[in-house]
């Protein structure tokens, strides 16, 4: 079986303020870091072949720009459950999951962060590195094998962190 991949990213840099938060758009920084993340999945990969999106305005700005910059035609889903999703919350929706093979959860903070960790628990070399921030923008790119159903901190190991403050 090929093994299956998974981004988790959080959104880019919104504006703060105005409209209440669910509103909130993308600032020039954030949309300049959208473009960036969609170039570095371009070019290193993975191409997620399925996407779950928070509907707030932030996450949707986000994918707008990332896929035109990846050049993607993935499907999208926007699930009310990710909107300032905890850690369990992301969880469940990626155990519904059935045969995608490359998946991109784009949510917020700190629900995907925390994920992230808890999918790098006992590595510590992985830890460290999330630990050092998941700014907005930022990507942490897993591989597993195995049912979505399945996927545990003992199933998944990180591939690569790129935190949105690189360019």
């Amino acid at each position: 079986m090929e093994p299956r991949q998974l981004v988790v990213m959080r959104h880019a840099t919104a504006n703060s303020g105005g409209g209440g938060d669910h509103a909130r758009t993308l600032t020039k920084r954030g949309r300049d870091e959208a473009r960036r993340v969609g170039l570095s999945l371009r070019a290193q990969g993975p191409d997620p072949e399925r996407i779950l999106c928070s509907p707030a305005i932030r996450c949707r700005e986000t994918w707008q720009i990332l896929a035109a910059s990846l050049g993607s035609t993935a499907s999208v889903d926007f699930e009310d459950d990710l909107y300032n999703a905890s850690p369990d919350a992301l969880m469940r929706c990626l155990a519904d999951l059935v045969d995608e093979k490359s998946v991109l959860i784009l949510a917020h903070n700190p629900g995907v962060s925390v994920l992230a960790l808890e999918f790098c628990r006992g590595h510590r070399e992985s830890v460290a590195l999330l630990r050092s921030g998941f700014a907005p923008a930022s990507i942490a790119c897993f591989s597993f094998e195995g049912p979505w159903s399945m996927l545990s901190s003992t199933s998944i190991r990180l591939t690569r962190f790129k935190t949105g403050r690189e360019s």
